[in-house]
């Protein structure tokens, strides 16, 4: 038997509802598609991505070592390997390198004796610090400016002051026969005495005769000439510097003495010639302190050299030139 449209209407309205409820069930447990916009559950947003492994983030960067800080006597000894090796730097005439690397070694021990002694003669002022007084050396064959700083002002690691004292840029290059100024007085020349033997007295000096009245006394001329003979053995074994000074002396003591006067301006004469030769060829070897210092020594014997003091600033400029032609490179 057919049901009656009412009936049927009835049954509709009571499936209706549920279909309703079924389709919002539906809706709550299908996941969203992608693109559709719909934020994913918080948890799941936040949760940090692991690598393969499993072990941790997967992008995570790594994290530096921390570098550990030197001892006390560590760094003191890092200090002055540094002010060592400023030493090397100064010595070969590189004073940019020399300052970056005092300032380290300041940096890692401030109270660092020889990195302060460096810096100090870097910045000063040598003529002021070492005075207007002073004598002229000969460098020898063994001579380093170390060793002149040693000798003279008791410090070898003064060597760059003294350096900038003669105007020398790079203190390596000290050459034998160079003329440098060293600051104060001339030391007296040593008397040498043979050491005593052990367990053996120095022997007295023997006595000395009796002059006997009937012997001539020795005459000033006889001095003179004596003394003459000595410089002229000095100026053949080719001290010619050395003869110039005896025989200026002896003029001086004998001024009336026209033989040690003549042979003073002789002397003298040769040696500005020697002088001038050994300028030139240092200048033409561009040993340019080595030719200004020996024409430092033309002026102070000859004031008056014109070409002593021209050549001289010729060099002057040439050394100026080239200096600021390497710091250009």
């Amino acid at each position: 038997m057919t049901p009656a449209p009412l009936e049927r209407s009835g049954v509709l309205a009571l499936l209706a509802p549920m279909a309703v409820l079924c389709l919002v069930a539906a809706c709550a447990s299908t996941p969203p598609a992608p693109g559709s916009g719909t934020s994913p559950p918080a948890s799941a947003a936040t949760a940090p991505a692991t690598s393969a492994a499993g072990t941790g983030p997967a992008d995570a960067a790594p994290v530096a070592a921390p570098v550990p800080e030197l001892s006390p006597a560590a760094a003191r000894a890092q200090a002055q390997k540094l002010a060592l090796e400023a030493v090397d730097q100064l010595q070969n005439g590189d004073e940019a390198a020399a300052r970056v690397t005092l300032e380290r070694a300041a940096a890692t021990d401030p109270a660092n004796e020889l990195a302060r002694k460096l810096t100090d003669q870097i910045h000063a002022d040598a003529q002021r610090e070492l005075g207007s007084v002073y004598f002229r050396y000969t460098v020898q064959k063994d001579d380093t400016l170390s060793k002149l700083a040693q000798q003279f002002l008791g410090d070898r690691f003064r060597f760059y002051v003294l350096a900038k004292y003669n105007d020398i840029t790079n203190p390596s290059r000290l050459a034998a026969g160079q003329v440098i100024r060293i600051p104060g007085r001339a030391p007296p020349p040593a008397t040498a005495t043979p050491p005593a033997e052990a367990g053996v007295p120095a022997a007295s000096p023997p006595a000395l005769p009796q002059a006997r009245s009937a012997e001539p006394e020795a005459k000033p001329g006889d001095d003179v000439a004596d003394t003459l003979k000595k410089i002229a053995d000095l100026e053949q074994g080719g001290n010619l510097e050395a003869a110039y000074i005896a025989y200026a002396d002896l003029a001086q003591r004998y001024p009336a003495n026209a033989e040690a006067a003549k042979r003073r301006d002789a002397s003298r004469a040769a040696l500005l010639r020697k002088l001038d030769r050994d300028a030139t060829t240092a200048f033409q070897r561009q040993n340019l302190d080595l030719a200004i210092a020996k024409w430092d020594h033309i002026l102070e014997i000859d004031p008056g050299n014109k070409k002593a003091r021209l050549e001289r600033e010729r060099a002057i400029d040439l050394k100026r030139k080239l200096a600021a032609k390497q710091g250009a490179k």
